[in-house]
């Protein structure tokens, strides 16, 4: 299983790089928003499979389990606070470039950090939806112009 989770990971990096090198023009704002939390589910994903592996050894809630589970619960939360800062970056350069849009990417921003606060909870879907319903009101507006 692992095998593959990381044939998939060098694959998808090579497309990437490849299709940026082909595009070559630097991403939009709500590209580089949307790829930050792009990583953390990569982290997560491989830490679940993390997870499931010690729940096949150890038996679930058993130390080993517990172990691996808290050092995936961590993994994200590290992701997610460096998303997080470099989220606020990409923010503020973007207003500073475009004070105009400045309550449409304030809304996005919102809706984008309470997306990563329930990252990894039940209603993570709920807050995914809104802030892509955010990210579509802010590019209707940039299309607008």
């Amino acid at each position: 299983m692992r095998k593959s989770f990381y044939a998939t990971l060098v694959a998808s990096t090579i497309t990437a790089t490849i299709w940026s090198v082909l595009a070559n023009a630097e991403p939009t704002y709500i590209q580089k928003m949307n790829g930050l939390p792009a990583v953390c589910s990569i982290e997560d994903a491989y830490q679940q499979t993390e997870v499931d592996a010690a729940a096949k050894k150890y038996g679930e809630g058993k130390p080993g389990w517990s172990k691996a589970f808290q050092a995936r619960l961590d993994a994200v939360r590290t992701c997610l606070d460096s998303a997080r800062d470099k989220g606020k970056a990409f923010y503020r350069d973007e207003i500073a470039k475009h004070p105009d849009l400045k309550p449409q990417l304030s809304d996005m921003y919102v809706a984008w950090l309470a997306h990563l606060d329930h990252f990894i909870d039940d209603e993570q879907d709920d807050y995914e939806r809104a802030y892509e319903k955010s990210a579509n009101r802010l590019q209707a507006e940039i299309d607008a112009r």
